[in-house]
């Protein structure tokens, strides 16, 4: 966040001016989006922010939940994104369709995270300036929120010592102390082509990705009933965040379910998964 504010108070004859500590000074500024039962989004706090580092907060109780953050580039419209969103969630009918949609997505959007699935999810993001959007993806014309960020910024994520790396070919790469995650911030980065988004669901220990592999392929489901999840939203290729994990220790699969621009279908049925250890 950078910007400089500069307040004058008078008394009486004499004025005394006052400038407030440069916003420089400051690690973020804060979005927070809310999605209600019925599935309408509200932007609750950072209707217009500052160029930088963000702490984003999302929580959703919507059945049916995706809210996330976005803009629009080449003159795209939330009319035209209503219409792609339809054809990509069509893969199993249409999968060469839903796979251009996807494609148009690349194009045409910049997505900066969110919530995947009804729940919570708190993370850090750098925000350049411009027009965004928060909204329910499957339905954005219906339920778009604008906000704005002003300013320019060379902001930089906080460091952290895990990561999940989404890759090419449409793969999970995770690196941790010992190989495992634990609660705390993590950098999720997506360094592929692709849109993609990482979901955490706990699964039963001893699961392997061997596993979740036959799992696709119709086999049995090895996540654990009411078990602990994460859902963190989209990202655009070159896309990083630094998200905060609360999960308690246990096994998990990190799963991303949105469809191939080449085949159509969601990543995890081509392999996009992996067994993580949160210790």
């Amino acid at each position: 966040m950078r910007s400089t504010i500069v307040s004058a108070v008078a008394a009486g004859v004499a004025a005394l001016a006052i400038t407030a500590t440069p916003a420089s000074a400051s690690t973020d500024s804060t979005l927070r989006v809310s999605q209600d039962a019925a599935g309408q989004v509200t932007v609750q706090q950072g209707t217009t922010l500052h160029a930088g580092l963000t702490s984003v907060g999302i929580t959703s109780a919507y059945t049916a939940a995706d809210p996330e953050t976005f803009q629009l580039r080449n003159g795209a419209t939330l009319a035209q994104m209503d219409v792609k969103i339809a054809q990509a969630g069509n893969w199993q009918a249409d999968a060469a369709t839903a796979a251009q949609a996807m494609q148009w997505f690349v194009d045409n959007t910049t997505f900066y995270g969110g919530l995947s699935a009804v729940g919570q999810v708190s993370y850090k993001t750098v925000l350049p300036g411009g027009s965004y959007y928060a909204a329910q993806v499957n339905n954005p014309s219906a339920t778009a929120q604008t906000f704005q960020v002003t300013g320019s910024t060379h902001a930089a994520l906080p460091a952290t010592n895990q990561s999940v790396s989404m890759t090419e070919p449409d793969r999970f790469v995770v690196s941790g102390p010992g190989g495992k995650l634990h609660r705390g911030p993590l950098r999720i980065s997506n360094n592929s082509g692709e849109l993609h988004f990482a979901q955490f669901v706990q699964v039963q220990p001893g699961t392997t990705d061997a596993d979740l592999t036959a799992w696709f392929a119709g086999g049995a489901n090895p996540s654990v009933s009411g078990g602990a999840v994460l859902n963190f939203g989209t990202q655009t290729p070159g896309r990083a965040a630094v998200v905060d994990v609360p999960l308690p220790s246990g096994t998990y699969a990190v799963l991303d379910y949105i469809p191939d621009t080449t085949s159509g279908t969601p990543h995890a049925f081509g392999g996009m998964h992996a067994v993580v250890t949160i210790a």
